[in-house]
């Protein structure tokens, strides 16, 4: 939405920085939705985006609300990569899916161990080379620790089979896919887990 606020309004506006941190998403995702119309805006004189507060908290509102009303039955996806473009890029993908998912993003594997506890998602995507801790160190520490082994994890990687194999290998319960992402197949291992936890909501109700 192009349209400048008529003089007077009491509406606040914010840059699409400051709404790319309350919304806990890129800068660049903030473009992609305001383009698909889901977050609100206008252009200032010089050319620079202005987001009115409103639309930043209807947005969050709605989410909450989505949380609450499918009560737990939102599969929880983990993305441990720390390409930042390749996350916009997961981060608009997500945001186009029919069904409710939440996102959370970490940057290497020791990010995504401690997100793994605070979080307990459904499914892990990850990247196998990362600094500080890859993801070949992240997913045999997740598979020693009881408590961690129960997600589903999925692999994206350059590398090949057997220089996964040279690196120590891993797990045999671990989906490898091999770049370019297979955005669509992601998807449907996703949607697939989401139905799952409504089913399973449904029986213990």
């Amino acid at each position: 939405m192009e349209d400048q606020p008529a003089n007077g309004d009491q509406e606040s506006f914010i840059t699409t920085s400051e709404a790319a941190q309350r919304l806990g998403i890129s800068q660049r995702t903030v473009h992609y939705w305001i383009q698909k119309g889901v977050l609100k805006s206008w252009k200032t004189e010089g050319g620079h985006r202005r987001i009115p507060v409103s639309s930043i908290q209807t947005l969050l509102q709605r989410r909450r609300s989505d949380l609450e009303q499918d009560d737990g039955a939102v599969a929880t996806l983990l993305l441990v990569e720390d390409d930042e473009e390749l996350v916009d890029i997961y981060q608009e993908m997500v945001s186009s899916w029919t069904f409710p998912v939440r996102l959370v993003v970490a940057e290497n594997g020791f990010d995504g161990l401690i997100q793994v506890g605070l979080c307990k998602p459904d499914m892990i995507i990850s990247d196998l080379i990362m600094p500080a801790m890859d993801g070949i160190q992240m997913i045999r520490t997740l598979r020693e620790t009881p408590d961690l082994k129960s997600s589903v994890v999925v692999v994206v990687t350059a590398l090949s089979d057997e220089q996964i194999r040279d690196r120590g290998g891993l797990p045999a319960d671990v989906t490898v896919f091999h770049k370019p992402t297979p955005f669509k197949k992601i998807r449907e291992l996703a949607q697939n887990l989401n139905q799952q936890r409504k089913s399973m909501r449904l029986e213990d109700s």
